[in-house]
């Protein structure tokens, strides 16, 4: 099976990739995003995986010939390993994803996207939306037109598309929650033979948690980055074998349970 992944570099998307290239049921991996996903020098089945580096405002319209061609614009810094057949660079702008990439995920099996930030980090109310929504919607879009009959997608405990919401910033909270719901609805909407939707609360994030997160989480019953990747992997696996269909929602008892019998 091939997989293509967005948002490798977070927390959750990591360890997708990780477990992907270290596992026999996948032959290809890509990535897609807006710098390489870092990987240990002898992690398994590197020789697997194609990064993909974008401008995340334009990725549909500038990457339509990535995963056909694996070869567009290349990074001369990375020449040795590219040559090598391990990585290939295509510089595309992912802002225009669902115009300018339509064929970019052809021959894909799944898609797994764990994109996602935060208010801080985008700068604005309508940052947030941007990352953690429409960039979601235009990737759904751009994996329906190509095919692609799986779409996994990590989102939020609580995510519910009508709650009210405010952009002020002490109602964050609530924005939050109606943008996750939003972008499940527009995941969903696009009808893929199988959606997997992955809801988990506090995560544990190991060495790399957020302060605030290593405050609560021992309190709250964290799931760990690694279990919430290893889900996802067995629900493609498991609509592959052809034991599930349709739309699957994943809370956080559900996604304890999954990898307790997934490891």
């Amino acid at each position: 099976m091939s997989a293509l992944v967005l948002g490798g570099t977070g927390a959750v998307g990591h360890h997708i990739v990780q477990q992907l290239l270290a596992s026999d049921q996948w032959s290809k991996v890509i990535t897609v995003g807006r710098r390489e996903v870092p990987l240990p020098a002898d992690q398994p089945g590197a020789s697997k995986l194609q990064q993909v580096v974008v401008n995340m405002d334009a990725l549909q319209r500038e990457a339509a010939d990535i995963f056909s061609g694996f070869a567009v614009v290349v990074n001369m810094d990375a020449l040795q390993r590219e040559a090598a057949g391990i990585v290939s660079n295509v510089v595309v702008n992912m802002d225009a994803l669902q115009s300018e990439a339509a064929g970019s995920f052809a021959g894909v099996d799944a898609v797994f996207c764990a994109l996602g930030t935060t208010r801080a980090d985008a700068g604005s109310a309508d940052g947030f939306r941007k990352v953690d929504h429409d960039y979601v919607a235009a990737a759904a879009a751009a994996a329906k037109a190509a095919g692609v009959p799986y779409f996994g997608l990590v989102s939020a405990q609580g995510a519910a598309a009508g709650v009210p919401s405010s952009d002020w910033r002490l109602l964050h909270p609530l924005l939050y929650t109606r943008t996750k719901g939003l972008a499940e609805e527009a995941v969903k909407g696009q009808g893929f033979a199988r959606v997997g939707i992955f809801r988990p609360g506090m995560l544990d994030r190991g060495d790399k948690a957020r302060s605030i997160e290593k405050l609560f989480a021992p309190l709250t019953g964290a799931i760990a980055v690694s279990d919430v990747a290893r889900v996802m992997l067995a629900d493609a696996a498991a609509f592959k074998a052809g034991s599930v269909a349709g739309v699957g929602v994943f809370e956080m008892k559900d996604m304890r349970a999954a990898a307790a019998a997934a490891k």
